[in-house]
């Protein structure tokens, strides 16, 4: 039995967030970003290991970037999750820390891991880069910190 002051972890529940976290995302990318452009959203993930020439693939690349793209999704909801377990205030005020990891997850992929990819550098555009913030903030940082607080199953 579980104490009340105690949280667990649970790979299922990881995974079930990270499936929902993952969908939002990649359809608020498709819809606010892309323009409906499903395959070129990721053709462009999958360029982060492929490089240029994912733009010109098929199928098999965007599938690539579908699974990378929920291998970052399931990565970010296994460091909240995990990072839940140990500091309750995650839990307790989980708005204020789903709206800061979300702009936390905006800052680790822009700053961080983006540089180290093969993407094509692009200029830094401003309206861009906000619309990218809040599409993270809702539908990354807030429904993960939302589901890790509750029961889901």
């Amino acid at each position: 039995m579980e104490k009340s002051n105690q949280a667990s972890f649970s790979l299922r529940k990881v995974l079930l967030i990270t499936l929902i976290a993952g969908t939002l995302d990649g359809l608020a990318a498709v819809i606010f970003l892309a323009k409906m452009n499903f395959s070129g959203v990721f053709k462009y993930i999958a360029s982060a290991i492929l490089g240029s020439p994912a733009f010109t693939g098929g199928v098999k690349i965007v599938l690539t970037g579908v699974a990378l793209h929920y291998f970052i999704a399931f990565s970010f909801t296994l460091f909240y999750t995990f990072a839940a377990t140990k500091i309750a205030l995650l839990k307790q005020h989980f708005i204020l820390s789903g709206a800061i990891y979300g702009l936390v997850v905006w800052t680790v992929m822009n700053l961080i891991v983006v540089p180290l990819t093969k993407i094509p550098a692009i200029p830094f555009h401003y309206e861009r880069a906000i619309i990218n913030m809040v599409i993270l903030v809702f539908c990354i940082g807030l429904p993960i910190s939302y589901l890790t607080a509750r029961k889901i199953y």
